[in-house]
């Protein structure tokens, strides 16, 4: 029986399955990533709140903004490091600087989402394809060993 050849199969069954199991602990967190970049619009009975530290707020407390999240709008003393929440509507007029960007690029800026399904896909790959070619060179190098370190001969 052919060791070599033998070992180099049950090598490609085992990344073939390595590879399967990757791809499925992996799909859900690169999928996210993926739609994250285009998300479905949110449903128009519900405004978007945005965060704006209170230090750089524009407009007037309790009518433009809030200082708790999910309130209407109030006059309550704000901390200058707190969060004061827009909703999309009130933010735009306030910060015409941002109006280069999309809604979905806007609300991650503002909340400090980094978003990059390549990079994602790219590290799981390498562990999906880095983890068996690792195990096939120290395997190689294993068999080479404990043949004695002789050359092989062709016809073997």
């Amino acid at each position: 029986m052919n060791w070599r050849r033998g070992l180099f199969r049950l090598w490609i069954v085992g990344a073939a399955l390595f590879v399967i199991a990757v791809g499925a602990i992996s799909y859900s967190d690169i999928k996210a990533q993926f739609v994250a970049i285009v998300p479905s619009p949110p449903p128009q009975r519900y405004e978007i709140l945005v965060p704006q530290l209170c230090k750089d707020a524009r407009g007037d407390a309790g009518t433009d903004y809030t200082t708790r999240k999910g309130q209407n709008p109030g006059p309550w003393d704000t901390d200058p490091y707190q969060d004061c929440w827009y909703t999309m509507s009130k933010f735009r007029p306030l910060y015409p600087e941002y109006n280069n960007l999309s809604d979905a690029e806007l609300i991650r800026m503002l909340y400090g989402i980094r978003v990059r399904p390549w990079a994602t896909l790219g590290l799981w790959a390498s562990i999906a394809v880095g983890v068996p070619l690792a195990l096939l060179i120290l395997g190689a190098s294993l068999v080479w060993a404990f043949s004695g370190f002789a050359a092989t001969r062709s016809g073997e």
